[in-house]
C-alpha cells in the first residue's frame, strides 16, 4: 500500500537534523512514513557502527517512525553509480512513498551531495517499468530537499513550533555525536552549529508568521488547488 513520507539521510543523525521537526509534526499529523539511512556511518570521527545503529533506533522511536539502513559504504557515496541507484530504487518500490525528503544538491559533506543525486535518479528510475531493480514500478509523487549546512533560500517551509522539543529529544539520542565531550572535537558536536540551525529555524518562522520552521527547496513548480485553504496567520 506504500507510505505518506520517507526522510533519506547520508547517516543516521541527518535526517533528524535537516527536518526533525517535520517528521515529528507529519506523525503527530498520522502520517505514515519511514527514515533510511544511506550508511552505517562507520567512518565518521565519533562513535562506531554498534553505538549509531544503537541511536538510530532511539531517535526513530522519539520521532515516531521505522528506520532502515539501506548498507551503502560510508565515505564513498558516488552520484549515477549503477549499483547503488538500483539498491535504493528498491527500496523506493519496496517502501512506496508518496513524498520523498533528501538532503540539497549541493552542501558542505561529499556524502550529502552524493545522496541526493542518488536518490533524485533512484525516484525516477524507480518507475520506469524495465528498470531491473528489485519491485514492483512505483515513483514517488514529490521530492523534497530539506535544508542544509550551505542552503540559500528555501521554496517553502513547515511550521515546526510544536514539534521542536522533539526534534531536540530525537538529537538527544546521539551523544556519540552531538555531546561535546564525547571524543574529538567535530562541527556537528559544536554549539556553533545548533545555534545556527536554532537561529535559523526562528528566521524562517519569523519570515512565516510562525514560532519555528524548517526549510524545503523542490525542483518543480508547486501548484496550489486551494488559496483559501492555506493557514491563517496573523497580520
Amino acid at each position: 500500500m506504500g507510505m505518506d513520507f520517507l526522510a533519506i539521510g547520508a547517516h543516521a543523525d541527518d535526517v533528524e537534523l535537516g527536518c526533525g521537526g517535520t517528521v515529528a509534526k507529519l506523525v503527530a499529523q498520522g502520517r505514515m512514513g519511514a527514515v533510511l539511512d544511506l550508511t552505517d556511518g562507520a567512518l565518521g570521527s565519533r562513535g562506531d557502527a554498534a553505538t549509531r545503529a544503537a541511536e538510530a533506533a532511539r531517535a526513530a522511536s522519539v520521532l515516531g517512525v521505522p528506520r532502515h539502513c539501506a548498507g551503502l559504504p560510508d565515505g564513498a557515496l558516488v552520484p549515477h553509480d549503477p549499483w547503488f541507484v538500483r539498491t535504493l530504487a528498491g527500496w523506493i518500490r519496496r517502501l512506496r512513498p508518496a513524498t520523498v525528503f533528501v538532503h540539497p544538491l549541493e552542501d558542505r559533506h561529499p556524502d550529502h551531495e552524493a545522496a541526493a543525486s542518488l536518490v533524485r535518479e533512484a525516484c525516477f528510475k524507480a518507475g520506469l517499468l524495465k528498470y531491473d531493480a528489485e519491485g514492483e514500478p512505483f515513483r514517488p509523487s514529490r521530492l523534497f530537499h530539506y535544508q542544509g549546512f550551505r542552503s540559500g533560500e528555501p521554496d517553502f517551509v513547515v511550521d515546526v513550533s510544536e514539534h521542536w522539543e522533539t526534534r531536540l529529544r530525537a538529537l538527544a539520542a546521539y551523544p556519540s555525536q552531538f555531546d561535546p565531550s564525547a571524543g574529538a572535537p567535530t562541527t556537528i558536536a559544536s554549539k556553533e552549529l545548533h545555534d545556527f540551525l536554532d537561529a535559523r529555524s526562528l528566521y524562517l518562522g519569523g519570515r512565516a508568521r510562525c514560532g519555528r520552521a524548517e526549510g524545503f527547496t523542490c525542483e518543480e513548480l508547486l501548484a496550489v488547488d486551494d488559496p483559501c485553504a492555506l493557514p491563517t496567520r496573523l497580520t
